[in-house]
Parts: structure tokens; C-alpha cells; sequence
């Protein structure tokens, strides 16, 4: 079984010369997350977001639910 996701990727808008990878929380997504990217990458247009989406897995402390983490 593969956990491999789909990432938000935030192009760099200049020559690209830096990444951030942005890790979300438990039970948040990358894509929770994209606005804020979105609003950043102007202020570092040489600057390229990847924010990687977890694997839904069963969470101990939540009683098993089934939450990204």
C-alpha cells in the first residue's frame, strides 16, 4: 500500500533559489494550509511552498478515528 499524497506546491514567481516545506498539523491538510502560502509567496517570489498532505491514519488518543497525522 502506498501513503504517497499529493502535495500543494506554490510555484517560486522569480528564479527559483529557496523551498519551504510547511508541515501541517493533526487532522489538517496542506491544502488547510495554502491560503497562507499563497499570501507569503509575494513577499519571496524566489521562494517555491510545498505543503505535503498526510496519510488518514487510526489515532490512539482519539479513540482510533481516522485522522491525517
Amino acid at each position: 500500500m502506498s501513503l504517497a499524497l499529493q502535495s500543494v506546491i506554490v510555484p517560486a514567481a522569480a528564479k527559483h533559489t529557496a523551498t519551504v516545506i510547511f508541515l501541517h498539523g493533526l487532522g489538517d491538510s496542506g491544502y488547510g494550509w495554502q491560503p497562507v502560502a499563497e499570501q507569503l509567496a509575494p513577499l519571496f517570489p524566489h521562494v517555491k511552498f510545498i505543503l505535503p498532505n498526510a496519510p488518514t491514519i487510526p489515532i490512539t488518543v482519539n479513540g482510533g478515528y481516522r485522522m491525517p497525522a
